[in-house]
């Protein structure tokens, strides 16, 4: 944006955003000029209006608790709402919106009923009219304010503006009525300039400034204190060069655009001069996964969704309302503490919350974040939510599982700025007003997304707002096109991408911007750039570490892993990554867990009969429909089983020992366990058992035993040393037989040869050459492995 400053006067620029101001202080870092003072349009009308009557303007969260003690008493799903608390709380945008346009054109609610003259909104506007007085009556009790009562009680702070002596309005847009009488009454104090141009897209401004005689494709300077045009120039609209192509998928399109990057920079535009444009915000967390060469600056900042926070208070609201068996392992990688679930929320879910209980989720939430940007921006919070509840303002009656959807709310809304982006700016069509980016990228080009649909249209029709010459959705989708061409019109070069297949389409916007688009297609394949960024570098490379295996401690488990694939077990117990599964569907060793741990029990309490099975598998079967299946189905195994322990009962057997943990040093490594069990004869003499419930269980052969990687037997056998061992052998459940181990000797001197591999000092964690042991691998996806 030009313009020339006058030193010698004080000046203040208003622009529509912040990100205008910045991109103006940065193209004049390298000239030593003295800037004029500039403001945002939003701190601008914060600054110089206020209310007559110096009420304290109300706090959003504590606008809906009033509109719903509003709505107590009246039907609100005549007009398509739903008092439901946490739906409602969505909804109330859409009454205060209502509100706020009436009261911005200076309507009032009766007027409605002179222009509705078949009747068709009559209640509508009844209830709505009700709503009205019964929230405004409130507010005066408590000495608040809202939005859209300034228009009619408003003064401006004059103060402020006299340290000025000129202010210059940047208008990129339209007026409200309320905006202009606020521009007008400052006008007749102070020397106010409005600098503004019309096209096609934005001729229902000339009606605000009817005074001025104004035209089509001119840019002006308008004196409004005097009534007067100072310039006039005719616009020059010119068609950047243009690229506008097609993908098949909408996330083809992060390729797509760091194609067109590449394109720009070749052609000479710097990076700090391209920007992505997005119309659906959104978008931002797919392209964030895939910046991996850091090129991105984000406008709209660094959401917080994946934190802790946020993800701790949906798991404790869904478990109490929703529980699902999935939750109880969201929890245990979460790390819920228990004794706080159950004392601050689920103790108090129903009640009304209480200073006492805002303060201990406060606490509890500070302990779970390290994040210094986000403990602050939690401090905010709680002086904000504080303040709107715990006041002599409020006395309302809120529940904490109502106050616990307000709190979610408000920390979805928490974004980081993006200090660690690159120089290409991310951003949506409303932060593009007034600034100029020589390279402009846009996806999502598709009806779906251009125009934005409103949700200012809920309750009136467009014919009624025509009448009312209210905003008609016309009027926005204009203001939209109008954006976009001026972002354009600014630019050297385009390249508008835009997802087509059976369900999507090519926005309308794109005839009404540019003459004859098709002749501006540049299709070219884009997916190859993506899938070249698969790869997870950290893990793709060698992993070697100076490292004594010896010294560490080794389970059946943990060797197995190892002598399958040392990388695998790097990333098990070294790196400590979780494996993680989001299925419902239970996990191969979850249904053995249940069956090892009811054997336990059984024995344990001398009551290994089917009804002691059935009753301890039914705890399961409650949570998870999957595993309730699977269990019935072991029940009948089971039942042979019981039978089969009956007869080897008779037997001489003298007691049975179940899960005996051991800890034992051979070969100078620690080697570690549990026992599934030990049967005692009663000449002494033990046998060692290891339960499995595999149905393809197989026992080592002269012929396999050398490639054999499952030494559990070996470690029961080196674990146990209080008795004579008379014999070791699984338990095979799903066949109700038991399988000797025939070659215990020949596999623990295979073991020992295991052992001293162990004793290292530098290991390479290389990937197995076995895609058998790939194919079900947690690690699979960062391992990588062609």
């Amino acid at each position: 944006m030009q313009q020339t400053i006058n030193l010698f006067q004080k000046e203040l620029h208003i622009l529509p955003t912040k990100r205008a101001i910045r991109d103006i202080v940065d193209k004049n870092r390298q000239n030593n000029i003295l800037l004029p003072k500039y403001i945002s349009v939003g701190d601008f009308f914060q600054r110089v209006v206020y209310e007559k009557n110096n009420y304290h303007q109300i706090d959003p969260n504590l606008k809906v608790i009033f509109l719903r003690e509003a709505i107590e008493n009246i039907d609100i799903e005549k007009l398509g709402l739903n008092k439901e608390f946490s739906v409602f709380f969505k909804q109330s945008d859409y009454i205060f919106k209502f509100f706020n346009e009436l009261s911005y054109e200076y309507i009032d609610i009766d007027r409605l009923f002179e222009y509705d003259i078949y009747e068709m909104y009559h209640e509508h506007m009844s209830l709505l009219k009700q709503i009205y007085i019964n929230y405004t009556k409130l507010l005066e009790e408590h000495k608040l304010t809202d939005s859209f009562l300034l228009p009619y009680n408003f003064e401006v702070n004059h103060s402020y503006l006299l340290y000025f002596d000129m202010i210059v309005f940047h208008l990129e847009g339209y007026l409200s009525s309320y905006e202009f009488k606020i521009l007008q009454t400052i006008s007749q104090q102070h020397t106010l300039h409005i600098k503004l141009f019309i096209n096609e897209f934005n001729t229902k401004i000339i009606s605000t400034f009817k005074e001025f005689d104004l035209k089509q494709n001119y840019a002006y300077t308008l004196d409004l204190s005097n009534n007067k045009i100072i310039s006039q120039e005719p616009l020059d609209f010119k068609t950047p060069k243009l690229c506008i192509s097609k993908v098949g998928l909408r996330l083809e399109q992060i390729g797509f655009i760091k194609y067109q990057i590449t394109q720009m920079y070749n052609q000479g535009i710097e990076p700090q001069n391209i920007a992505v444009v997005l119309p659906n915000e959104q978008f931002a967390k797919f392209l964030k996964l895939f910046d991996n060469e850091h090129y991105f600056n984000f406008a709209m900042g660094n959401d917080i969704l994946n934190s802790k926070i946020i993800q701790i208070l949906k798991l404790i609201k869904k478990i109490i309302t929703d529980y699902e068996p999935y939750d109880k392992f969201q929890a245990d990688f979460l790390q819920l503490d228990q004794q706080i679930y159950e004392n601050i929320f689920l103790k108090n879910w129903n009640t009304t919350i209480t200073k006492k209980i805002f303060d201990d989720i406060f606490d509890y939430l500070f302990t779970l974040e390290e994040n210094k940007d986000i403990l602050q921006k939690l401090e905010y919070l709680k002086l904000s939510l504080e303040n709107s509840f715990f006041t002599k303002n409020t006395s309302f009656v809120l529940r904490t599982k109502d106050f616990l959807k307000v709190l979610i709310n408000e920390l979805t809304k928490i974004t980081l700025d993006d200090t660690k982006g690159g120089k290409i700016t991310v951003l949506g069509i409303l932060e593009t007003r007034a600034v100029q980016f020589d390279g402009v990228i846009v996806i999502d080009f598709n009806d779906e997304y251009i125009p934005k649909i409103s949700v200012k249209d809920k309750f009136l029709s467009s014919a009624l707002k025509e009448k009312l010459n209210l905003p008609t959705n016309k009027h926005r989708e204009d203001l939209q096109r109008f954006y976009y061409k001026n972002l354009f019109s600014r630019a050297k070069k385009v390249a508008i991408s835009y997802v087509d297949n059976e369900t999507l389409t090519i926005s309308r916007f794109v005839t009404q911007l540019f003459d004859n688009y098709k002749q501006y297609f540049c299709n070219n394949k884009y997916e190859d750039i993506l899938y070249y960024q698969k790869d997870f570098k950290h893990f793709y490379k060698d992993i070697v570490l100076d490292i004594d295996l010896s010294k560490l401690s080794w389970s059946a488990t943990s060797l197995k892993i190892f002598l399958q694939c040392k990388r695998k077990y790097y990333f098990k117990y070294i790196a400590k990554i979780k494996e993680h599964d989001i299925s419902i569907a239970p996990l191969s060793f979850e249904v053995g867990n249940i069956i090892h741990s009811c054997l336990e029990q059984a024995f344990n309490q001398n009551n290994l009969t089917n009804s002691f099975v059935a009753n301890y598998f039914a705890n399961y079967s409650k949570q998870n429909p999957y595993i309730a299946f699977e269990l019935e189905v072991w029940k009948k195994r089971l039942a042979k089983f019981i039978a089969f322990e009956k007869q080897r009962i008779q037997n001489n057997l003298k007691k049975t020992i179940t899960e005996k943990p051991f800890r034992v040093v051979y070969e100078d490594i620690t080697l570690t366990g549990t026992i599934d069990r030990i049967d005692i004869y009663n000449d002494n003499f033990a046998e060692i058992l290891d339960y499995k419930t595999s149905s393809t269980l197989k026992v080592d052969t002269p012929k396999t035993y050398k490639n054999s990687t499952d030494f559990q037997l070996e470690f029961y056998y080196l674990g146990y040393q209080d008795r004579t061992i008379k014999n070791i052998a699984y338990y095979d459940l799903y066949n109700t037989k038991i399988l000797q181990e025939t070659m215990l000797e020949q596999k623990l001197e295979l073991l020992k040869l295991h052992l001293k591999a162990l004793k290292t000092t530098k290991v390479d964690f290389v990937q197995t050459q076995d895609q058998k042991i790939c194919q079900y691998c947690p690690y699979a996806t960062i391992c990588d492995k062609n």
